[in-house]
């Protein structure tokens, strides 16, 4: 019999409101032995993670930040400027 958790006044909790609460009445072990969706979602994200730290180094550099900055630079206008 599983041990059911009980509130201070000896009645069951019955709205989870704290996120840790939330995740520790989640099934994810029968998520995990039965749903292979989230079993790849899991690999998947762990696979692409170092690619997309890479990406957001490389967007973050100094020369890409350069880069787009004179590219916003030459977008920027209104309607009422006077044509190049």
């Amino acid at each position: 019999m599983p041990v059911e958790k009980i509130r201070g006044g000896g009645e069951l909790f019955k709205h989870h409101w704290t996120t840790f609460s939330k995740v520790q009445q989640a099934p994810l072990k029968f998520y995990w032995t039965h749903g292979r969706m989230f079993r790849y979602y899991v690999y998947s994200a762990a696979i692409m993670f170092p690619l997309f730290m890479y990406l957001t180094k490389a967007s973050y550099a100094p020369a890409n930040v350069k880069q787009w900055e004179q590219i916003r630079a030459s977008r920027r206008h209104t309607f009422f400027d006077l044509p190049h």
